[in-house]
């Protein structure tokens, strides 16, 4: 049974004469096939409604209030074929543009608008799709583009100028935006072809400026889960993020709550469930995230100023890194390659560098550690065969340490305290100690182990020396 109601000004516009048209209040409604229903309320000047219906028991909803709404309402734009079911709700109210167009079988769309200058486009080409979008505030723009099965997309757009895109070509996907603050960019893609789909992501922007991309190719991947478990969290201002999600299983966290700083979490390529977390407290802080092969772990908080943070976990997998950045000025880079490498860094000082490079790709079972609370110091950590453990603790100022390992389960471990030290170790064989200590200033430590099981032990200082004054 089909069935129109027009009341208001919508119902004028089909009755009145020609001076009733200069109150530009326009509804047209067409409707083809069997049960289709429309409901059009329309209040206020300029608003305009074309619904558009095709099929059967299609059902559209349109409400208006306010001056110059708009709204574009097309289910199988009213050829009559076979696609069935869809359901759009529109309710807006002001200078606002909504357009839903649902081509196949089963589409909700619900659009829900209340500003200036806020537009929504949603366009739905498979079956069974969601969309739902609220927008309260000026100049917000949503885009909403599903032509897989199954996906579900929900926006929210509150303070003012925010825009959000979302493009779910897939299937059974679920995509969360909430924009709260001013100025926000988000983009969401979930998208490719066979063995791909069931991704999630989620996406809160509280603060200004900030901008936030998500790439998902693969299949049950997440950056986020739903709206109370989010994968990306924006609260602060002017910060970007980039998560690219390939292979199956992954999982990305981005927290960026200090102000321009940047995050990109690549676990693309031929991957799978690898964790990445980066918690970004400070301001303009880089960190970068490349997670290959599988089952790796990478975290990252940066809760100083000027820090850059590297991340490369390739094959095979099963790595651990973890950077702790509370210092101003640092730098982290680690490498691992190989089978089960742990790297741990904490930058506790200032202007510190530490490199830590476990890239042998037959390698596995190595273990790094780098303590950097003092200020300008450096860390060289280079490590190859299997099981080797090298620790470096530095404190002071201007110390430099450098570890080579090669071989089968060496251990070094390396103090600094004073001012100006420099250690080197270079360990090739297997079942080497060497031990470094320097508590004092302008000291320069070198041992050198070739063969198995050697000892040595170095001690450079009595009482730590006191620092320059700068």
């Amino acid at each position: 049974m089909k069935r129109i109601f027009l009341t208001g000004a919508s119902a004028l516009a089909l009755f009145a004469t020609a001076p009733a048209f200069a109150q530009s209040n326009t509804s047209t409604v067409t409707q083809t096939g069997n049960g289709v229903g429309a409901t059009v309320s329309q209040s206020g000047s300029s608003a305009q409604s074309t619904v558009a219906q095709g099929g059967n028991n299609n059902q559209a909803e349109v409400s208006q209030a306010g001056a110059g709404a708009e709204s574009i309402v097309l289910q199988d734009n009213g050829t009559g074929s076979s696609d069935d079911d869809n359901g759009a709700t529109v309710d807006q109210t002001g200078d606002v543009y909504s357009r839903i167009r649902q081509y196949n079988d089963g589409g909700e769309a619900s659009v829900t608008q209340n500003g200036q200058e806020t537009t929504s486009d949603i366009l739905q080409t498979g079956d069974n799709d969601d969309a739902i979008v609220n927008q309260d505030g000026d100049d917000h723009s949503s885009t909403i583009t599903q032509s897989g099965n199954s996906n579900f997309a929900n926006v929210i757009q509150g303070g003012g100028n925010n825009l959000s895109n979302i493009v779910q070509s897939s299937g059974n996907n679920d995509a969360y935006v909430d924009q709260t603050g001013f100025d926000n960019r988000s983009t969401i893609s979930q998208t490719g072809g066979f063995l791909s789909g069931a991704n999630s992501a989620s996406v809160l922007q509280s603060g200004d400026d900030n901008r936030s991309q998500i790439f998902q190719t693969g299949a049950l991947n997440e950056a986020g889960d739903d709206a109370t478990v989010r994968g990306v969290i924006q609260s602060g201002d002017d910060n970007f993020s980039r998560i690219t999600q390939g292979g199956g299983l992954q999982d990305a966290y981005v927290e960026q709550d200090g102000d321009e700083n940047v995050s990109y979490v690549d676990q693309g390529g031929f991957s799978a469930a690898h964790d990445a977390t980066v918690v970004q407290d400070g301001d303009r802080n880089r960190s970068d995230v490349l997670q290959r092969g599988a089952l790796s772990v990478a975290e990252v908080t940066q809760g100083g100023d000027d820090n850059e943070s590297s991340i490369d976990q390739g094959l095979i997998g099963a790595h651990t890194a973890e950077v702790t950045q509370g210092g101003d000025g640092n730098k982290s880079t680690i490498e691992q390659l190989g089978w089960d490498q742990s790297a741990f860094v904490s930058q506790i000082g200032g202007d510190n560098q530490s490199i830590v490079d476990q890239g042998m790709l037959g390698g596995e079972d190595q273990f790094a550690s780098v303590i950097q609370s003092g200020e300008q110091g450096m860390s060289s950590i280079v490590q190859r065969g299997d099981s080797q453990i090298a620790r470096v603790d530095q404190g002071g100022m201007l110390n430099e340490s450098s570890i080579a390992q090669d071989g089968t389960g060496n251990t070094a471990d390396v103090m600094q305290s004073g001012f100006d030290n420099l250690s080197t170790i270079v360990q090739n064989g297997s079942g080497n100690v060497a031990d470094v200590m320097q508590s004092s200033s302008f000291n320069t430590s070198t041992v050198t182990q070739n063969g198995n099981g050697h000892s040595a032990t170095v001690t450079q200082g009595g009482s730590p020396a006191p620092l320059p004054v700068l």
